[in-house]
């Protein structure tokens, strides 16, 4: 069965996590959250639950949504996960259903009003590397396998695939036509190095802080796998360059950078790292990444938008000069640390 807002009440009825009377007497709302997957957010007398489904009815989407089941499994075995991730109360593997607890009270970061605070980027470092540190247990490679990101290797698509917008088709053209994007993301794939179970899509959006702004969890856990520390790291910088590339007079890089430094620093800090050692390459996955959110954005368009080639644009510049980038989106040098090895 595919969810909609009017069947979502009922079949969390029929599982008995609502009952009737509480949907007629009490507090009832179902509302959509758009996402890459169908979600509700359903509020049922005292209850709220959020229930997710694979939007569309493939191996590949279904496959995200039971490696996500999967993960969340190991939620009581690993305290610091415990209290990083809200509980799933169900998975339902027929219909390709979850059934999650309602984070009530949290924001997402993307819509925070001083998202770009040192506070701010200093709470995502910290948690980035707490989970970091507790999922680098060799045994969890075996039950998620590597997954190296398919944004190091949109040099290789064919534009010829029936799927794809027309804008998506130039796209990729582009890419082929300046042979600087193939070369940066093959010495990207020949970089990456599997070291940790990663989130896979550590944006903004996907960071929720609590009211009191001391408490951040993290949700959308479709794409974790064994993978690359670094590149969750530069995932979260990409989502914060994208506010400058977009709009850069609503949002100067100047008022984006205390963010970004303090996560880094606070990122290698709890890693007993410098921000050196790490930080060029967590750039470069930052601006191929920027080529996924192009490729994304374009989908049922039909032209290359202002956006999109803004996105394109700079995610060359931060590719083929990861030291420009660096001074001129972070601030550089980088202070450094006391961290000790």
């Amino acid at each position: 069965m595919f969810l909609t807002r009017s069947n979502v009440f009922h079949y969390l009825v029929e599982r008995k996590f609502c009952d009737l009377e509480a949907g007629v007497s009490g507090p009832f709302a179902v509302r959509s959250r758009p996402r890459r997957n169908l979600n509700f957010h359903v509020t049922c007398g005292s209850r709220e639950y959020l229930v997710k489904q694979a939007k569309v009815w493939d191996s590949e989407s279904r496959a995200t949504v039971e490696s996500e089941a999967a993960f969340y499994r190991r939620r009581e075995g690993y305290p610091y996960l415990a209290s990083l991730i809200p509980r799933c109360y169900s998975f339902d593997p027929p219909n390709s259903i979850l059934v999650f607890e309602f984070l009530s009270g949290y924001t997402d970061l993307y819509d925070l009003a001083d998202r770009f605070s040192p506070e701010v980027g200093r709470l995502c470092g910290e948690n980035m590397a707490a989970y970091h540190r507790e999922m680098e247990m060799d045994s969890l490679a075996l039950e998620f396998p590597e997954a190296g990101p398919s944004y190091l290797s949109l040099h290789e698509w064919t534009e010829n695939t029936e799927e794809l917008s027309s804008a998506q088709r130039e796209f990729l053209r582009v890419l082929k036509r300046y042979p600087a994007f193939g070369q940066e993301l093959d010495r990207l794939r020949a970089e990456w190095k599997p070291d940790a179970l990663t989130h896979g899509d550590w944006k903004l959006d996907n960071c929720l802080l609590s009211e009191d702004g001391r408490h951040l969890r993290m949700v959308d856990w479709e794409f974790v796998a064994w993978g690359d520390s670094i590149g969750d790291v530069g995932a979260l910088l990409q989502s914060y360059w994208n506010f400058w590339v977009r709009s850069p007079a609503e949002d100067p890089i100047e008022s984006i950078r205390p963010a970004l430094r303090a996560f880094l620093e606070a990122y290698a800090k709890a890693r007993g790292r410098e921000p050196v050692e790490f930080a060029a390459r967590a750039i470069r996955f930052a601006g191929a990444r920027m080529l996924q959110t192009v490729f994304e954005t374009l989908d049922k368009a039909e032209e290359m938008t202002g956006p999109a080639l803004r996105l394109l644009q700079g995610s060359l510049n931060i590719l083929t000069r990861p030291d420009w980038a660096a001074e001129q989106l972070i601030g550089t040098p980088l202070r450094k640390t006391n961290a000790s090895v």
